[in-house]
């Protein structure tokens, strides 16, 4: 990968590139950012614009976007079926390092792999006039019972939204997330144990080798603020601690903890 930038330049270049594509669909009426509506070119580069002097501080920011989904009166495509369907906006998991869905599937959250941030969120009208949409069906993914491939996907996320705030100088939130990912590798682990010797009850323990551990030492982006660089060297030894733990329950699994290092050189060139 080219190295990453996230200028204000390229992220409204990107952002302007996402808008063209969701108007693309018969569906929508418009994306609204910060208030903001745009539902076609007129003034769209404008609004573009003006929304993201409000939401763009860093090259750490996300931009919110609502979907304005225009869906027929008796359609058999309710709502949350229509939030099933994140591949008809471009989220497919060739082209991004981390997503989430909330609890009732209500926004999506997606860092793309060349860094690009976006919580997606919907509003939906009803409109006569229109005709049923087809929806694809989504990709077949395999997803391991022990390890639901979710939870991959979420960690990804999670690595990118604990750097933020690392950058940010917001110590607490981000020492909390690199823990939370950090006790992911120890759960992974001690499903392989389970595993690895049919049961789940273990009397005693086998001296086990913490994982992420042994990658601490890897840890390359020293500052000599030493918070900053404990709370980073965690995320580092998560990610690869990650990466290797996941390979185990997805043999064909492709490492992303390279996306997620080009991501963090970027943000690293961002630091005050």
């Amino acid at each position: 990968m080219s190295q990453i930038q996230l200028d204000r330049n390229y992220v409204e270049s990107s952002l302007l590139h996402y808008i063209d594509t969701l108007l693309l669909l018969p569906e929508i009426e418009g994306v609204k950012l910060c208030d903001i509506v745009i539902q076609d070119n007129a003034h769209k580069e404008t609004n573009a614009k003006k929304a993201l002097s409000k939401s763009y501080h860093d090259c750490y920011s996300d931009s919110d976007i609502n979907i304005m989904v225009n869906l027929p009166p008796d359609s058999k495509i309710t709502p949350l079926e229509y939030r099933k369907h994140p591949s008809r906006f471009g989220i497919t998991p060739d082209k991004y390092l981390g997503f989430v869905k909330t609890v009732d599937s209500e926004i999506y959250r997606i860092v793309f792999r060349d860094g690009i941030r976006y919580d997606i969120g919907f509003e939906f009208r009803y409109d006569g006039t229109l005709k049923d949409i087809d929806l694809k069906k989504e990709p077949e993914r395999y997803s391991n019972p022990k390890w639901p491939i979710e939870k991959v996907d979420e960690f990804w996320f999670i690595m990118i939204q604990a750097l933020g705030k690392l950058y940010r100088k917001d110590y607490l939130i981000s020492s909390h997330l690199a823990n939370l990912n950090i006790n992911e590798t120890l759960v992974q682990q001690m499903i392989l144990r389970d595993i690895e010797y049919g049961t789940n009850h273990h009397r005693y323990g086998y001296r086990e080798e913490l994982i992420y551990r042994k990658y601490e030492e890897e840890y390359q982006y020293v500052t000599g603020d030493d918070t900053f660089d404990m709370i980073a060297r965690k995320l580092y030894a998560a990610a690869l601690a990650y990466d290797n733990l996941t390979k185990q329950f997805y043999p064909e699994y492709e490492m992303r903890s390279n996306v997620l290092f080009d991501i963090w050189k970027c943000y690293g060139s961002g630091r005050r």
